[in-house]
């Protein structure tokens, strides 16, 4: 990768992910002990999981299908981030399932993701949810658009990928 000759390193190849992975990932959320997934409603387990299917599969299937996978690895990550917390999916867990799920590509892809500070992801993840609170609401036709809260995104992904991938 470091010769000139290779391409940069991009998250070109999304195969590994299903439009169920995301719905699966955020149930787990649901489930997991120790993490906190908001109910504000007072919904039982079951009408939490029945919100989260809920979620039409292509819907899901637009963030996979009109994937950049032109732009520098920082950018897609910023881009990641935004369709999947900009849209807000699901109930809760858009913020987690969208970085374990990146995380996940980018394997897959042959990019080692490096050590992302686990304060400095809940630094960014408050500081998204504010953007978001302050920006318009991220519809299907612009889940990858940069704004402001993709340059939020951008800025960590500048900060905690390795070197070779910035």
């Amino acid at each position: 990768m470091g010769d000139s000759t290779d391409p940069a390193p991009r998250i070109t190849d999304l195969s590994s992910i299903e439009p169920e992975n995301f719905k699966f990932r955020n149930t787990q959320f649901l489930r997991a002990d120790g993490h906190h997934y908001d109910n504000p409603h007072d919904e039982s387990f079951l009408e939490q999981r029945k919100e989260i299917w809920r979620v039409r599969n292509g819907d899901l299937e637009r963030v996979l299908e009109e994937f950049p996978t032109d732009r520098p690895l920082p950018e897609q990550c910023a881009l990641w981030i935004h369709a999947l917390v900009g849209k807000h999916f699901f109930p809760d867990g858009n913020h987690r399932t969208a970085i374990v799920t990146l995380r996940k590509l980018l394997r897959d892809n042959g990019i080692e993701p490096g050590e992302w500070s686990t304060e400095r992801v809940k630094r960014v993840r408050a500081e998204s949810h504010d953007v978001r609170r302050e920006i318009p609401l991220i519809h299907l036709d612009r889940l990858y658009e940069t704004d402001e809260l993709y340059r939020v995104w951008l800025q960590f992904f500048g900060e905690v990928l390795p070197e070779e991938y910035r």
